[in-house]
């Protein structure tokens, strides 16, 4: 399938829009900060070739402007409208970064609507690093042009011996993750809310289906000792650290960690 379906539905706390690809078992994605769906590039299309790929925007960018503002709870609710939305009980799930917490709570207020989930590149609370991250986020959106943010995100976005290799993928992930001008009063919302405070740890074991946790080994925004951390959280939770990794750990990885992961959701 070429191209995706695009939906919107206006749910209780605002719209959230969606987009729908090929046929077969549900699968999930969600993004991270500032991130619309589009940011997943040509996964979605690769994927179909097995699943119903759902990727929405997330609560304040693209077609998910507007109502009441960004939480990880509230994103949580507005992805399982998503999936009754797209007619399906439940549905396996991929969470990455931010996207990765919101999937977190999504399993926890929401059992019923997750049967697997993939959660990579994110910790469970915020530490005095996260926050430095956080800021180092906000001064590119806030005092860099989106091009000129988004380029510079993507050192740490990747790995140098990655974006040595394959410079045009990485000038291609740049180019999905600049903000929108619209985009980025939601982007600092959400970097607001999480600046707030964060600590999933406490709620993380209530988490009930297979959950499989990623982390990139160089990961410099997520370090792979807080993923693990988040991983310790969540009973029976595989662990899966990737050599060489920064934080695009499912790109990094490559075929064999899409195809682990496929076979992961699957069985």
């Amino acid at each position: 399938m070429g191209t995706p379906e695009l939906h919107t539905i206006e749910g209780p706390r605002g719209p959230v829009a969606y987009e729908r690809w090929g046929a077969g078992p549900p699968l999930l994605l969600l993004a991270g900060l500032g991130s619309r769906s589009r940011l997943w590039g040509e996964l979605p299309r690769l994927l179909s070739e097995r699943f119903t790929v759902l990727a929405p925007d997330n609560r304040g960018v693209g077609g998910s402007r507007g109502g009441e503002p960004f939480t990880l709870e509230g994103s949580a609710d507005d992805a399982a409208l998503v999936v009754a939305d797209a007619g399906f009980p439940s549905t396996g799930v991929i969470g990455v970064s931010m996207g990765g917490l919101i999937a977190c709570q999504l399993a926890v207020r929401h059992p019923e609507a997750v049967h697997h989930l993939v959660v990579a590149s994110c910790g469970a609370r915020l530490t005095p690093s996260h926050i430095r991250v956080l800021r180092f986020f906000e001064l590119a959106f806030t005092r860099l042009a989106p091009e000129e943010a988004a380029n510079a995100l993507m050192a740490f976005a990747f790995a140098s011996t990655f974006a040595d290799r394959y410079p045009g993928f990485v000038d291609q992930a740049a180019r999905l993750w600049t903000l929108d001008p619209d985009d980025r009063p939601g982007a600092l919302q959400q970097l607001a809310h999480l600046k707030a405070g964060l600590d999933l740890r406490p709620r993380l074991a209530g988490i009930a289906c297979p959950t499989l946790v990623l982390a990139g080994e160089l990961d410099p925004l997520a370090p792979a000792a807080a993923t693990r951390e988040l991983a310790a959280a969540i009973p029976e939770a595989r662990y899966r650290e990737v050599p060489g990794a920064a934080h695009s750990v499912l790109a990094e990885g490559g075929s064999a960690l899409l195809n682990e992961d496929i076979e992961f959701l699957t069985t």
